[in-house]
């Protein structure tokens, strides 16, 4: 009886992980693939198929839930449908060839984990209402054109662990907020064109492991206190700090 019970519940189990996905998901996700040329890309979808079927793509119950494209030859853009995708966790198209901006209905992924656009050639600014998913732990979106300030508001996102935005073109201040990002391990801000001052505060965030701001236009003192966090990795050079503070922070 107990085998039965479990050979019940299994199947039960397999029938709900790949139920049926909503037409608003299939479309979004057919959208994306005639958005950025599918039949060229490098693992392609038959569109008779099911999704279930289509590589990248992972579904659990009735939602999509992972969405992870990199390395397939993606090109053309990213369509504004990609926010009826409203369950995924991770969204991953690092390494293809994207054009244009990041479509502002990503905000509608509330619950997305992983956002990876990294290596592509999108521009324009971030989207509005980036700092309302605060579900966010993974941004990945260097070695773009992205350009533009980062959100007054970004201390918003308490769950991110990496920011990783370098090579591309924000400038503007580095907002004081971003010091209220306590569980962020990882920033990586360089070869952009960021400027001002360092916000001292950012002896608080304790996580940190690695600052990475080469090649900015940041000015002022460096704040020697981050020599009293645990980095694995820091890098400040071509910017146009105050040259006594950096030879303060080295000899800390």
């Amino acid at each position: 009886m107990k085998n039965i019970f479990t050979l019940l519940v299994a199947i039960t189990f397999s029938l709900t992980a790949y139920a049926d996905i909503s037409k608003e998901e299939k479309n979004a996700l057919v959208d994306l693939y005639q958005s950025t040329n599918g039949n060229d890309w490098l693992n392609g979808w038959d569109l008779n198929d099911s999704p279930k079927n289509w590589k990248g793509v992972t579904i659990f119950g009735d939602n999509v839930i992972s969405l992870s494209l990199k390395n397939n030859n993606l090109t053309g853009t990213i369509p504004a449908s990609i926010g009826n995708l409203t369950n995924l966790k991770v969204l991953n198209l690092h390494n293809n060839k994207i054009e244009g901006a990041i479509p502002n209905s990503i905000k509608d992924i509330k619950g997305l984990k992983l956002l990876n656009l990294s290596l592509n050639k999108l521009e324009g600014a971030l989207p509005e209402g980036l700092t309302s998913m605060t579900s966010l732990e993974y941004i990945d979106i260097f070695f773009n054109d992205l350009s533009g300030k980062l959100p007054s508001n970004i201390g918003n996102l308490t769950r991110l662990k990496r920011l990783d935005i370098a090579g591309n073109s924000f400038d503007g201040n580095l907002p004081e907020s971003i010091t209220e990002l306590t569980n962020l391990k990882v920033i990586q801000l360089s070869s952009n064109k960021f400027n001002g001052n360092i916000p001292t505060s950012i002896v608080a965030m304790q996580s940190l492991k690695t600052f990475n701001i080469f090649d900015n236009n940041f000015t002022g003192n460096f704040p020697t206190e981050l020599a009293t966090l645990q980095l694995d990795e820091l890098s400040v050079a071509k910017n146009n700090f105050n040259a006594a503070s950096v030879v303060a922070l080295n000899e800390e």
